[in-house]
């Protein structure tokens, strides 16, 4: 990959802005950088194995599939380049991934490991400024998240499920749930579930199958559609 691709695609990712010309060039040209490509089905990262790197996702779109700790329910979303893995589990007294991370297409993905990540934060202030600025982002957006007043109805809660346990705020979003699972998290009986369920599909919001459902909550009801990139 020619010094240019790299540079307008490390562009792309929020750790490389307000880098000047000559930083990015002397980023590119002494940090160990590893190319990888991933054919559609393959997996990138699985969830609860150690994060050592980061992962730049610069061509291609990914499924994110994210599961409950005791595995009784999971939510799968895609996500498009450019794309950053999980910067938060490099850090920590857990670095590990949270979820899975599999190729939809073809996936070009730049790879730099936790060492030269150490060196970058030491030599670059502004990349320095950039990690701490998006972790702070991060952590910001999940405490306003558990704070947020949720709807009384049932459907309300079953919208606000899908939104508390998506990574991507829109696009369509996959839930693997028994609905007796999914009423002891809403707090109600499984015919309330039910019900609430079936409203919303009658409205397009979502779309049921036999142990879950589709749905893509964000988007105008005339503008849903059951996805043909999340496996069943």
């Amino acid at each position: 990959m020619d010094t240019l691709h790299i540079y307008n695609k490390l562009l792309q990712f929020a750790l490389f802005q307000g880098l000047s010309k000559a930083d990015l060039g002397a980023l590119v040209t002494h940090t160990r950088l590893g190319f990888h490509k991933y054919a559609e089905g393959d997996t990138i990262a699985r969830a609860q194995t150690t994060c050592d790197r980061l992962f730049f996702l610069i061509d291609g779109r990914v499924e994110v599939v994210t599961s409950a700790d005791n595995g009784s329910y999971a939510l799968a979303e895609t996500a498009a380049a450019p794309l950053l893995f999980e910067p938060e589990a490099l850090f920590g007294v857990s670095p590990h991934y949270a979820s899975l991370y599999r190729a939809l297409t073809p996936c070009s993905v730049i790879g730099i490991g936790k060492d030269e990540i150490y060196k970058l934060i030491d030599r670059f202030p502004i990349f320095r400024i950039n990690y701490f600025n998006l972790l702070s982002a991060l952590i910001q957006k999940r405490h306003a998240r558990c704070w947020r007043s949720h709807g009384e109805s049932i459907d309300s809660r079953v919208v606000d499920f899908v939104h508390s346990h998506s990574r991507y705020p829109v696009g369509a979003k996959r839930v693997v749930v028994k609905m007796v699972r999914l009423a002891q998290e809403l707090g109600c009986s499984r015919l309330e579930v039910s019900r609430a369920l079936h409203r919303l599909q009658n409205q397009g919001r979502l779309q049921l199958f036999r142990g879950g459902f589709v749905a893509d909550l964000a988007a105008p009801a005339h503008q849903q559609s059951t996805p043909d990139t999340f496996r069943q």
